[in-house]
């Protein structure tokens, strides 16, 4: 099952499972995005994304997708100056960074999720879980801590934070449902996508790692060849009362 979500500024987002995906339709994404997703007419028009990054800055984001003429694409164009600086980055490995480069001699990431405050959980291919969400996410933080739940729901397979707030998140489980506390435009289009959600071979439960430490960066998780789902912020913190939902 291949499945992303990536939270933007102003609400935008974009959300795949398999061949079903929906994104932000009220201007919020960057015009040139917007015109791959949306518009047929475009010589480089999307036939299947294969992952979509938003950053906090407005316009900036990187994609890979398939085109129309099935020709796959990579766009950094997008990405400008905002993250040019890796190189003096890994310079300044930190606790989050230790644990997570020391975890990758040992199993795969397959998901990393950065959130606000430096709060970050990691699905490694070995089944082992690794997190740390710093007091924030409360409702995923007790999904995270239970064992058993996660066991009952074949475990977690794929995680995002938002890094704009601190309560939003989306969890999928290897039963074929999901979890999610989200603004309420983006529920119609959730749900509609979480229908492609289907049950995956028994797996053996992740074994938490909640290791504590500072921030790991977009641009070190790139450099390390993480595939990312969000982005470390510093940025505003506003919080929400909770609706929890549930794809079950």
């Amino acid at each position: 099952m291949h499945c992303q979500f990536s939270f933007g500024p102003n609400n935008a987002f974009f959300f795949q499972v398999d061949s079903q995906w929906a994104w932000s339709d009220n201007n919020t994404l960057p015009q040139s995005l917007r015109l791959v997703l949306e518009d047929p007419a475009q010589p480089d028009y999307n036939k299947l994304p294969y992952d979509v990054a938003l950053a906090m800055e407005p316009g900036v984001y990187g994609m890979c997708w398939r085109t129309k003429n099935d020709e796959d694409f990579y766009e950094a164009d997008f990405l400008g100056p905002h993250y040019a600086k890796l190189g003096p980055f890994m310079g300044g490995m930190s606790a989050h960074t230790t644990d997570i480069m020391g975890r990758i001699k040992l199993g795969r990431p397959e998901t990393v999720a950065l959130g606000m405050r430096g709060a970050y959980v990691v699905l490694y291919d070995d089944s082992v879980l690794s997190y740390s969400l710093q007091g924030l996410y409360p409702a995923l933080q007790s999904l995270l801590d239970s064992a058993e739940e996660r066991t009952k729901r074949n475990s977690i397979v794929y995680v995002a934070l938002s890094p704009y707030t601190e309560r939003d998140f989306f969890v999928a489980f290897g039963n074929g449902t999901a979890q999610w506390n989200l603004p309420a435009e983006m529920e119609a289009d959730v749900r509609t996508v979480c229908a492609a959600l289907r049950p995956l071979p028994s797996a053996t439960p992740g074994q938490p790692n909640t290791t504590l430490g500072t921030v790991l960066d977009f641009q070190l998780a790139q450099t390390a060849g993480i595939a990312m789902t969000n982005l470390v912020t510093l940025g505003p913190d506003f919080v929400r009362a909770p609706t929890l939902h549930s794809w079950v």
